[in-house]
């Protein structure tokens, strides 16, 4: 039964996308109907705002309850999903409240000239809420980056770097073709490409790139500040011959440094990333056109030795039962075991996995029965920064068997038996940085207790409190 209720609320909560548009168009709908009823051709409309006002404020309340049920699920940044879980709650109130301004004291003068300031700042609120809505989705700067190029100085925003599409082995990838040839494209085809040639000048071949523009030549292989494709991206900002011009969009950091590394080591449009020389700063950079997630783990498990060799058989013998073994990049010995498909997890697979205690980074025990005692072999896993514990029947006697953890850094917690003596051992563990803890046992004394020890720690225990508003004060 527990089961069947996880997994309805994990379905409920997935369908916030579907039921969040709609409070937004209804409410702009009721917004722009009080705004347009104000002039006198238009008052016919007026009586239809509360209704739609009221189904406006239902779907908001129906958008909060499922977005709370699929932030249940993790892996949101923490602080911006707080904003965005609390202002959608005020936009619901505030809409419910501005919908018995219309009912209640639809005949007060006073009440409606209040009501339409009071309209105003929900508009407000939806526009916000909406944003970090996006930014949990999409990212940061997902709305930012996209702005004219002439806004963004204006207003002083830095442009984020443009990160190229992902690459799934960076190593074994012609260099030309899957890093230099999109670069060029995404932003300088728009005026060197094969119908626009300003200054006689095309990036969008080899042929045209050798050939050059009205110039000469802009590529000159081994040569790279001598290479005006490269020299031009380089000049200081406002010059008249820097490259992209004022107006358009930037090239990143990262992807100057591409070119130039290429043009320094020849030029070559058909070579392999591999083949070519690869100094500390360019294995970085390179690293991070990995695909997918695998970047963000090579960055965050970089100055990690170089792990040996998995044992092969033992890794077919882990993933026969369920157990995934992945490593966090390509060409990485170092894994993030997962138990998701493999709820038996036992002493006996934790036995296993102390045979690569030095490959694991991250461990994945959600809803397994793995019990206290089985914790103490994870001391013994040198690199261990991640532990996934949720949904288990762990308890506080079983992070007293983590308090020597040497490099562990997160733990989930939520919906588990751990209370404020759980805490107390956490706070031995000198690398701990963040701790999840919805739906558990700790109070703020426990909170507040790890955080004097772990000044940098963070918990997150799901008790939010919603803050004064003078509204609250206002009787009807």
């Amino acid at each position: 039964m527990e089961l069947f209720l996880e997994e309805l609320r994990e379905f409920i909560g997935r369908s916030h996308p579907i039921f969040v548009h709609l409070p937004i168009g209804m409410l702009v709908v009721a917004f722009c109907m009080a705004l347009f009823g104000r002039q006198e051709k238009y008052q016919s409309i007026q009586p239809a705002i509360p209704f739609v006002l009221l189904l406006g404020s239902i779907a908001a309340f129906v958008a909060a309850i499922t977005g709370y049920l699929l932030s249940l699920r993790g892996g949101y940044d923490v602080k911006i999903l707080g904003f965005h879980q609390w202002l959608g709650i005020a936009v619901a109130v505030i809409s419910i409240f501005l919908y018995r301004l219309y009912r209640v004291a639809a005949t007060e003068g006073r009440v409606k000239r209040y009501r339409f300031a009071v309209f105003s700042v929900l508009m407000l609120l939806v526009g916000v809420t909406g944003h970090f809505g996006g930014t949990l989705t999409h990212g940061a700067g997902y709305f930012t980056d996209a702005l004219p190029t002439a806004v963004k100085d204006f207003l002083g925003y830095k442009v984020a770097d443009v990160e190229l599409a992902p690459i799934e082995n960076v190593q074994e990838a012609l260099v030309y073709e899957a890093i230099v040839a999109p670069i060029l494209k995404q932003r300088c085809q728009s005026c060197h490409g094969e119908r626009k040639k300003e200054g006689g000048l095309a990036l969008h071949s080899k042929e045209a790139i050798l050939t050059g523009g009205d110039g000469g030549k802009v590529l000159l292989a081994g040569k790279m500040t001598e290479s005006e494709l490269y020299a031009r991206l380089v000049l200081p900002e406002g010059h008249e011959g820097r490259m992209p011009p004022k107006g358009r969009t930037p090239i990143s950091g990262d992807q100057i440094k591409l070119i130039g590394w290429w043009i320094a080591q020849g030029a070559s449009f058909s070579g392999k990333v591999s083949t070519m020389q690869q100094p500390a700063e360019m294995k970085q950079v390179l690293a991070n056109l990995e695909k997918g997630k695998a970047a963000e783990l090579t960055m965050e498990y970089a100055e990690l030795p170089e792990a040996p060799t998995l044992p092969e058989d033992l890794v077919k013998s882990l993933q026969a039962r369920g157990i995934k073994v992945l490593p966090v990049a390509a060409n990485s010995n170092y894994v993030v075991i997962n138990a998701i498909n493999y709820p038996e997890f036992s002493a006996k697979d934790m036995t296993d996995l102390l045979h690569i205690k030095e490959h694991i980074v991250q461990l994945k025990l959600g809803k397994t029965a793995i019990k206290d005692q089985d914790l103490a072999s994870m001391t013994k896993m040198p690199y261990l920064r991640k532990l996934h514990l949720e949904h288990t029947k762990i308890s506080d006697e079983g992070l007293k068997q983590l308090k020597s953890s040497p490099s562990l850094a997160y733990i989930n917690l939520f919906a588990t038996n751990i209370s404020d003596a759980g805490l107390d051992y956490l706070a031995e563990i000198k690398s701990l940085k963040k701790v999840y803890a919805y739906q558990t046992k700790i109070t703020p004394v426990g909170i507040e207790g790890l955080r004097k020890s772990h000044v940098e720690a963070y918990v997150d225990s799901g008790k939010y409190q919603l803050p004064f508003l003078v509204s609250d004060t206002i009787q009807y």
